[in-house]
């Protein structure tokens, strides 16, 4: 049978998350004890009290170190791929309608001949999100002409970086990097991922800005 601090610590070191809340002093604990509670009590299968998992989460703060919980996220991040800058792209939403899907498909058979050109969408419940490069601009709107445009912005560029193949293995990696980023103060436009493979659209005036840190976090 494990203890009440056995089972804290396995629950909390779970998340890279509550350990550097928990580092950085700005967790509530009592408010943490009673988020936890449930999934302690399932690991001991008996009820226990709140102050005993207050005192756990307390007694446990000493143990951390921000340098455990960013080791495995930097060593993952060393063996990063290079990164990969474009320019001059065009971030385009669209109202989901019937007609979307096909115009989409027309767009991609009109970027197969033209070299150098980005392309990503995504498509949420209600709304599909298109960038591509400005050079295609004219093109897109003649294809996606009698759509409904939610919103548009200019005047962007993109990173790209290639992770590690396993990198879905280890939790925290995209928060680590968006969070240093935020950090920074620098606005991310969009978000696109595949498996192994993370780009940011960023505001062309932010971009050396943002690759010198990836480049900084990942060679220092």
């Amino acid at each position: 049978m494990i203890t009440i601090a056995e089972a804290v610590e396995e629950i909390v070191r779970k998340s890279p998350f509550l350990e550097e809340a928990i580092v950085d002093g700005i967790v509530n604990y009592t408010g943490l004890a009673r988020q936890i509670m449930p999934e302690v009590e399932d690991k001991l299968m008996k009820d226990v009290q709140i102050g005993g998992v207050v005192m756990a989460i307390q007694r446990l703060r000493p143990k951390l170190s921000k340098l455990d919980i960013e080791h495995e996220v930097l060593n993952y991040l060393k063996k990063m791929g290079e990164i990969i800058v474009r320019s001059d792209l065009v971030d385009y939403t669209f109202k989901n309608s019937p007609s979307l899907i096909g115009k989409q498909q027309e767009l991609l058979r009109s970027i197969q001949g033209e070299k150098d050109v980005f392309q990503a969408s995504s498509k949420g419940v209600y709304e599909t999100n298109i960038v591509t490069s400005k050079k295609m601009l004219d093109q897109l709107l003649v294809i996606f002409e009698g759509e409904e445009i939610i919103s548009k912005k200019e005047n962007l560029a993109s990173l790209t970086m290639r992770l590690p193949q396993d990198n879905t293995s280890v939790p925290g990696i995209y928060y680590y990097l968006l969070k240093k980023i935020a950090w920074e103060g620098i606005n991310i436009v969009e978000v696109i991922s595949t498996t192994n493979e993370f780009t940011l659209i960023l505001s062309k005036r932010d971009v050396n800005r943002t690759f010198s840190l990836l480049h900084n976090l990942v060679n220092d």
